[in-house]
């Protein structure tokens, strides 16, 4: 690669649907190693800040181990509990359920993980990376289909700046800003200008090439929901005739 031409600035400008910074990397001699390199970094730098808000709850709040035996006293003081603690088959089937429900009520609950927040730091680049070359390789494929005369390589430089808003999934442990979905969207903007400026298509013929990546997910998941109850039904008769 002759010049580096991502930069802060590049950054911030295609933050803001700037299209001087999307056709910027698109005539970078190499957009694709631009493009992983933002991913990555992008995937990094949100993974950290989340770090850092988990172990602040976790820094914050009382324990879970807390909070679980301060409900199980409460339990403990209802009128039907005596009924319970005095029939050992009614007691162990309680104990079971119990340890298992706690096993994924802080999960539902959103409690603060640091450990899961630790590995995040590299499974979020990952799947970054991941999800940004499969969106980036199917909407280059349709812009083709539609006329688009863009190239993969350019493709994939600009999607990869449609991913900036990810970032901002971070600042959610500060108090008071809630995220949402607005990142959703903001990005589906984004991959609409990278789309249209890559391929150099009409509005219309990108709107198209920046959506049709979704229907495939869709299809996709209608596919996985429509064979796994089958799949999960043969297995289930499986293991009860062993």
């Amino acid at each position: 690669m002759g010049h580096r031409t991502l930069s802060l600035a590049l950054i911030w400008r295609a933050l803001f649907l700037d299209a001087d910074a999307y056709e910027d990397l698109r005539d970078d001699d190499n957009p694709f190693v631009e493009g992983l390199y933002l991913v990555a970094l992008l995937g990094v730098a949100t993974a950290l800040l989340n770090l850092i808000g988990q172990v602040l709850r976790w820094a914050s709040i009382p324990s879970l181990a807390s909070i679980e035996a301060i409900v199980l006293r409460g339990l403990q003081q209802q009128a039907w509990w005596p009924s319970i603690a005095n029939n050992p088959a009614a007691i162990q089937s309680f104990t079971d359920n119990w340890d298992l429900g706690w096993r994924y009520i802080p999960v539902l609950l959103g409690a603060p993980d640091p450990l899961r927040a630790a590995l995040n730091v590299v499974l979020w680049p990952f799947t970054g990376v991941l999800s940004w070359l499969v969106y980036g390789t199917l909407a280059y494929l349709f812009g083709r289909l539609l006329g688009g005369r863009g190239t993969l390589n350019q493709m994939l430089g600009t999607t990869a700046l449609a991913l900036t808003p990810w970032v901002f999934h971070g600042l959610e442990f500060i108090p008071y800003v809630a995220i949402g979905s607005a990142v959703s969207i903001w990005q589906l903007i984004l991959r609409y200008k990278a789309v249209r400026t890559a391929h150099v298509l009409p509005w219309g013929r990108a709107v198209a090439a920046t959506a049709l990546p979704y229907l495939v997910y869709l299809l996709l998941w209608a596919l996985v929901i429509a064979f796994s109850a089958p799949l999960m039904a043969l297995l289930t008769a499986l293991l009860a005739g062993r």
